[in-house]
């Protein structure tokens, strides 16, 4: 792994139009610490769509994904920095995803801890409208009781199958065991948690992957697929490394089959199913108590 230390210019990314800005309830901005990802070398690395993005095809060079990553050292400064100068009308607004081209809670997170200062940042300002933590690290445990102290934090992690010998026979990854008890001591905590099967990669079955997402005490539920989810209706995912090794990439069929078996289920009442990136869009916290559910969507 090729470690860069570099200092950035800012923190905060602007959405003013793709994947992320064009959902339900939009996300104003994106967080990323660092630029290429640890986990770039497990089977997540071989289809993210992340590898494709300007911004690591013009820090990364001629570094292959997964073998490389650049540390935003100034981070949590420079968000302490943008958050202050702004007027609290402004920050009432504040959407924002962390992280959507790399995942904040990779390897190097334990040694650097950006990931941790940033959310202490986030702590000093309550009144921000959202901070979507997107991971699939068990590492997010350690922050537990920190996100505990933001109010508009959500943990969202990502288990896109029950089957752990799948993803081993590939390239393996976080053991899923271990994201299922992160899911279950954030909800223990009453932290707003989100369960993101994003994408949905082939599982043991339907009723079993399903009953365990139901249990896990998770409030959201969003099913996706490499079709759907990549921003580019599978382009990109179609020239990545997965496709090569799967060729059954874009079937998206066991998908559809867990969205409707948990829209239908009789005990996911109280969890809200979502689908791609309608999915994703939490609804403000100003939203009315009864609009918080949202209505499983027919597809």
């Amino acid at each position: 792994m090729e470690i860069h230390l570099r200092e950035a210019k800012s923190i905060l990314g602007p959405q003013r139009g793709g994947f992320l800005a064009s959902g339900t309830y939009p996300y104003t901005h994106t967080l990323s610490s660092y630029v290429g990802c640890g986990f770039g070398s497990t089977t997540c690395g071989m289809y993210c769509y992340a590898q494709f993005l300007p911004n690591w095809s013009f820090v990364g060079g001629s570094a292959t994904w997964g073998s490389a990553v650049h540390i935003k050292a100034n981070a949590p400064q420079l968000l302490d920095e943008a958050l202050a100068r702004m007027r609290p009308a402004t920050r009432q607004k504040l959407r924002i995803f962390m992280s959507s081209s790399t995942d904040p809670y990779q390897p190097l997170e334990n040694t650097y801890q950006l990931t941790r200062q940033c959310l202490e940042v986030f702590a000093r300002y309550p009144d921000l409208d959202l901070l979507l933590i997107q991971t699939r690290s068990p590492l997010v445990a350690r922050d537990l009781p920190l996100i505990k102290q933001i109010p508009y934090a959500w943990l969202s992690m990502t288990i896109e199958t029950d089957d752990q010998s799948y993803l081993k026979n590939l390239r393996g990854g976080p053991p899923l065991e271990k994201r299922w008890q992160a899911v279950r001591a954030a909800s223990q905590l009453d932290i707003p948690t989100q369960i993101a099967v994003s994408p949905c990669l082939p599982y043991t079955s339907t009723e079993q992957f399903g009953q365990w997402l139901i249990e896990s005490g998770t409030r959201r539920i969003v099913v996706d697929t490499m079709v759907d989810g990549d921003g580019t209706d599978g382009y990109r995912t179609s020239h990545s490394p997965y496709a090569q090794a799967v060729p059954n990439w874009s079937e998206t069929r066991h998908a559809h089959q867990l969205y409707d078996h948990l829209s239908h289920h009789p005990r996911a009442t109280d969890i809200t199913i979502g689908w791609s990136l309608d999915g994703f869009s939490i609804p403000p916290r100003t939203q009315k108590a009864e609009d918080l559910v949202a209505q499983p969507r027919l597809l």
